[in-house]
């Protein structure tokens, strides 16, 4: 019932039922009973061909991550006012697939395309290799660990992105877990933003069945409450939560940093509070999480479609 590590949480079989794949992952039976409620109260269909927005004033964001060079075709693409790539554009991260990548998304008609790097676009990481890189035309936008404003019909919607995930590897954009690099760094992050795109997820959420977002990240998230948050990374994580910034969230969040441990008692009261926020409704105090990883399975070789969220 326990993963293999972050390789096999990483491009997990996705043959398997997220409610299978959450059973045999498990640590114990109150933990599966546990997320299982959590996950059915809180995840929300990712939505991939909606309708037009029915408000003029709303801003259309098309979703993708972890394309790893895999050209999608212009037809499957959903039309919006700004794409946003949280990472991985590449397998190896050389600067002849980064470019193939980069040509593929500069096509596209969106008038704004926002990128940041993953683990595996090493190549974004040097300076020469990119400097070698055409980001001048086209809509794109590179964003190394900064923000940016794009306005869009006299609307202006704050973006920060970052490449930065907790170490596995060699790879690159990479920090220790649990050190202080990984504060420092999300320390950074301002308050007030629209759309948080980073490559990977925070702790507990949208990071799959075993829980290897980021615990800074999570620190972070809470402290600024972006309206929306897009990752990928975890491509067996690949799926959307509506965060309640509530005590329900942060049971459930203590009980995956906690290993994923928890008795027959904290069960319990963990389903009963989210029970009781379920019912008390929505508030406005909620953001949207994404991760919209596009390979999948234990090859990659499952293409998912992209994600569409209207702002």
């Amino acid at each position: 019932m326990f993963a293999d590590g972050l390789d096999g949480i990483l491009k997990q079989d996705d043959n398997y039922s997220p409610f299978r794949r959450r059973y045999m992952q498990s640590p114990s039976l109150p933990f599966f009973l546990l997320s299982t409620a959590y996950h059915a109260l809180r995840d929300v269909p990712i939505p991939c061909t909606p309708p037009p927005p029915s408000d003029p004033t709303k801003i259309r964001l098309v979703c993708v991550s972890d394309t790893h060079t895999h050209i999608l075709p212009p037809s499957e693409i959903p039309a919006g006012d700004i794409l946003i790539h949280a990472g991985d554009l590449t397998h190896s991260g050389s600067a002849e697939e980064l470019s193939k990548t980069l040509d593929w998304l500069r096509s596209l008609p969106h008038p704004h395309k926002l990128f940041i790097g993953g683990n595996h676009d090493t190549g974004l990481a040097h300076d020469d290799v990119r400097a070698s890189l055409d980001f001048s035309h086209g809509g794109l936008t590179y964003l190394d660990n900064e923000a940016v404003d794009v306005h869009v019909r006299g609307r202006t919607v704050r973006i920060h992105g970052s490449a930065w995930t907790p170490q596995h590897g060699n790879f690159a954009f990479q920090y220790p877990r649990g050190g202080s690099l990984a504060k420092e760094l999300w320390a950074g992050l301002e308050e007030g933003l629209d759309v948080l795109v980073t490559h990977g997820p925070p702790r507990g959420h949208v990071d799959g069945p075993t829980g290897y977002g980021c615990d800074a990240l999570l620190d972070a998230v809470w402290r600024m409450k972006p309206r929306v948050m897009v990752c990928g990374h975890i491509h067996a994580g690949r799926g959307m939560e509506r965060l309640r910034w509530d005590g329900a969230q942060r049971m459930w969040e203590d009980v995956v940093r906690r290993r994923n441990r928890v008795g027959w008692g904290g069960m319990l009261v963990g389903v009963w509070q989210l029970l009781c926020a379920w019912v008390g409704g929505w508030t406005e105090d909620t953001s949207l999480i994404l991760n919209c990883a596009i390979v999948g399975g234990a090859r990659d070789q499952l293409i998912r479609t992209p994600a569409v969220l209207d702002v």
